[in-house]
């Protein structure tokens, strides 16, 4: 009977604490990082900028996604009214989902250009083409604090 009872205290034990501890990991796993990038345009360079992004960018942030890396928030943003300081035309938003997925991110950045767009000299170069037509840039690193 000692015998049943302590199997039967050991198999709930293992079935209530097991769930709580996975669920701790995986919160822990996905505490999302989100990358905003702000970036004031001048209003001649706005459809180049645009395109750029579009064609280049936006691809290469797919791919990203297919690597497990964010979770499909990839997002352009301008503001309606614009607001005074700081002043930009340009907000990209993309929403990893850790810390380590943003280490990924960098370490395969090269890779990923040169397989999409090999044509291009690499991840650097597409950079530069952005940097020039934009007057400013700056990026926010932003983490979620839950409320609940």
């Amino acid at each position: 009977m000692k015998k049943i009872l302590f199997l039967v205290i050991i198999i709930l034990s293992t079935t209530l604490i097991c769930p709580i501890s996975h669920t701790f990991a995986q919160k822990e796993k996905y505490q999302f990082v989100i990358e905003e990038s702000y970036y004031k345009v001048n209003p001649e360079n706005e459809d180049e900028f645009l395109e750029i992004h579009k064609k280049k960018i936006f691809p290469f942030w797919k791919e990203v996604e297919k690597m497990d890396l964010i979770d499909g928030e990839i997002k352009m943003y301008t503001q309606r009214i614009h607001t005074l300081k700081p002043s930009w035309t340009y907000k990209t938003v993309v929403r990893f989902k850790n810390y380590n997925a943003i280490d990924q991110w960098l370490e395969k950045r090269e890779e990923i250009i040169n397989k999409l767009f090999p044509e291009e000299g690499g991840y650097n170069t597409i950079r530069k083409k952005v940097m020039a037509i934009t007057e400013e840039h700056w990026d926010e690193l932003i983490k979620e604090i839950p409320l609940e």
